[in-house]
């Protein structure tokens, strides 16, 4: 309900929301918000349960909730997937002769392997980075989406 509240909140008429804070966010009993705005118990229940019928509806029309949540769930598995990659790739420049760099020797062939695997790998890595801070911005997670 609250997640409803978070999207749908600034929807609901101001006594709604009064009461729905009250309730949910203060955690005051029905009696103790009935009380503060002189009304019944009844009448603080009734307004709250058409409050939560209206984010409700909200949510069945929509979706935006649902959205975020499968929007949430692929970010984390794509961040998975490129740490995954990120491992892989370092692993695999790792496992090539030389620890991916080419076999010393004193030609600058050699010498010219060696830079040429180690600037592949360093852009491998700045594509991922590049890869993950986008997802960041897509999540609202980096400070250029505030």
């Amino acid at each position: 309900m609250h997640l409803l509240y978070d999207f749908y909140g600034q929807l609901l008429t101001d006594k709604q929301r009064s009461f729905f804070e009250l309730y949910h966010h203060d955690d005051l009993s029905l009696g103790e918000i009935a009380e503060q705005h002189g009304v019944s118990r009844q009448a603080v229940y009734d307004i709250l349960k058409r409050a939560e019928r209206t984010l409700e509806d909200l949510e069945s029309k929509l979706e935006l909730v649902a959205r975020w949540i499968r929007e949430r769930r692929v970010i984390y598995e794509l961040r998975q997937e490129l740490r995954a990659l990120a491992e892989d790739v370092t692993r695999l420049a790792a496992e090539l002769p030389g620890g991916g760099q080419a076999p010393g020797g004193a030609g600058a062939a050699a010498e010219g392997q060696k830079g040429a695997g180690s600037a592949a790998l360093a852009r491998v890595h700045a594509r991922i980075r590049a890869l993950e801070a986008r997802l960041d911005l897509l999540a609202g997670d980096h400070p250029d989406a505030r």
